[in-house]
């Protein structure tokens, strides 16, 4: 294990509590140019394995079906701790998760309404309840991470420094926010 992991290594606990107060991702696959392949995607732990949803067809997709290997990967960022007055004197709070495991697709449209119902409640509360439409159901894919590994790692401020958050989402050094 590297020192940095050794010294602020999470425990499986802490890294499934970073998975469930999340909802999204870079999931990774291995493409079949030889290069990963990362794709964003929003996912729910529930059940000892990792959900996510997409269309049906396309380069992860395709990724999957040769090589059901993948990793996800969830960070939470804190900002920056402010650690002495040069430019440098900077370090990245975070808290991380890397899954490793076996993705394969869900066929039962019964078990992926399941998922995509607890996603969509997971994800945007006020949908609790919500229909979930059959026909929308069977044309979403749906996948089961079955999990290998759990490794999580942090980083925290030491007391006393200062912690600054990034500003780029809402306005900040660069401009005004991309989002509203």
């Amino acid at each position: 294990m590297q020192p940095l992991m050794e010294k602020n290594h999470m425990s499986r606990e802490e890294a499934e509590a970073l998975l469930a107060r999340n909802g999204e991702g870079v999931l990774s696959t291995n493409g079949g140019d030889g290069y990963p392949y990362g794709t964003p995607v929003n996912y729910i732990l529930m059940d000892g394995a990792v959900y996510f949803h997409g269309r049906p067809a396309g380069e992860k997709v395709d990724n999957m079906a040769r090589d059901p290997k993948v990793c996800l990967t969830v960070t939470e960022s804190g900002g920056f701790e402010i650690t002495g007055d040069k430019a440098c004197n900077a370090t990245t709070v975070y808290e991380s998760v890397i899954v490793r495991g076996r993705a394969a697709p869900i066929e039962s449209d019964e078990e992926k309404a399941r998922v995509l119902r607890a996603l969509a409640e997971r994800l945007v509360p006020e949908k609790r309840g919500a229909e979930m439409p059959m026909a929308s159901v069977m044309r979403t894919a749906v996948y089961r991470i079955d999990i290998d590994s759990i490794t999580g790692k942090y980083r925290r401020p030491m007391a006393g420094h200062r912690v600054v958050r990034i500003g780029w989402i809402r306005g900040g050094p660069s401009g005004p926010s991309r989002w509203p």
